[in-house]
């Protein structure tokens, strides 16, 4: 995709505000830079973190809404430019951080709402395994919390850094 939106592999601060100090700066890692399988809008994911003590949240930034206020630090924040995934991991990884940006709006997620939300978001064939398997990864990445309780299991978002909160 075209230099004038979002790279994965780098991280951007935003500078609309002249903040510099490492506890007041915004930083967003893209991901994944992908367009919308029906609409195809384009949309960058990705991790965002306000002020260093921060824990980084999902956050999604679509191309039609970007501001050119984002600088390019990724030799400031996260070292060297990271290769970009191939495009099967990297519409997973997109797909995920979407699904996690709406589990994090809050409710009790199951694998049915999971399919569900696919269909409703243009992730059709998908099916109640591939959202078991994202609610896992999920899971296993810390974002999401398992509830079992009896006969039933879902998830809701962590609260900073994993924890139930």
């Amino acid at each position: 995709m075209s230099a004038d939106f979002f790279r994965p592999g780098r991280t951007y601060a935003y500078d609309s505000d002249g903040f510099t100090a490492p506890e007041l700066i915004t930083l967003f890692r893209v991901v994944a830079d992908t367009a919308h399988p029906d609409t195809g809008k384009r949309m960058a994911f990705g991790w965002l973190r306000v002020g260093e003590e921060q824990a980084w949240s999902p956050y999604a930034e679509p191309a039609d809404e970007w501001p050119a206020c984002w600088s390019d630090v990724t030799e400031n924040y996260g070292g060297q430019e990271q290769d970009a995934p191939p495009p099967a991991l990297a519409a997973d990884t997109a797909r995920r951080a979407h699904l996690l940006h709406a589990i994090s709006a809050g409710g009790r997620w199951k694998s049915g709402n999971v399919n569900r939300w696919y269909e409703e978001n243009g992730y059709r064939g998908l099916g109640i395994r591939a959202a078991r398997h994202d609610l896992a990864v999920l899971r296993d990445s810390g974002a999401l919390v398992q509830h079992d309780e009896k006969g039933v299991r879902y998830f809701t978002a962590a609260r900073s850094g994993g924890s139930r909160g």
